[in-house]
């Protein structure tokens, strides 16, 4: 079980890596294009390209992580007023059917990011290999189905009584008080 939980540990510390280091690339990536473009009249083809590669990137992997963290929105102003045992039968159908819809979506990532690696078709700037940039898609969608997979594991277990999703306030309070002691 430690294992487990030193896994999900070090895949936490991962998806915050990808997610930080993305954004602060292509927020300095775009900066410099910025100045570059006003100050020296020249640019670079591949900025934009890139960032958009990027952004996708940290969209997925960040939607992933948000899972993990509640950070995700729901309404559950109804749920709340069934009783415990009801609610949690409601976050599990919950669970389920976001299991359905994101393993769905995963495999036909996989089979899309499969034939376009089949393709060979490289960027148009960055002359990489189309492939590269689209899997984040299924990378950000299997990551999800694992967080997915866990919350439900929490509820069946009863160690948590619902879906974790209240419009991030204790999510980013949590992640205030973790800065707050790393201090």
């Amino acid at each position: 079980m430690s294992d487990f939980i030193e896994l999900n540990r070090l895949l936490i510390f991962i998806e915050k890596c990808i997610i930080t280091t993305g954004l602060g690339a292509a927020t300095l990536l775009m900066f410099a294009n910025v100045v570059a473009r006003h100050v020296f009249h020249t640019g670079f083809s591949w900025t934009l390209e890139l960032v958009r590669y990027l952004f996708a990137w940290v969209v997925l992997i960040g939607a992933a992580y948000g899972f993990q963290v509640g950070a995700h929105l729901g309404i559950d102003i109804l749920v709340e007023k069934l009783p415990p045992r009801a609610r949690r039968v409601v976050a599990l159908i919950a669970v389920a059917f976001s299991l359905l819809f994101v393993g769905l979506v995963f495999h036909y990532s996989i089979q899309y990011t499969i034939r376009i690696h089949d393709w060979g078709d490289l960027t148009l700037d960055l002359q990489i290999p189309q492939w590269i940039p689209y899997l984040a898609i299924p990378l950000g969608l299997g990551l999800m189905l694992l967080h997915l997979a866990q919350i439900g594991w929490d509820i069946w277990r009863g160690r948590a009584p619902r879906i974790h999703a209240n419009e991030g306030t204790e999510a980013f309070e949590q992640l205030a008080a973790e800065a707050r002691e790393r201090r």
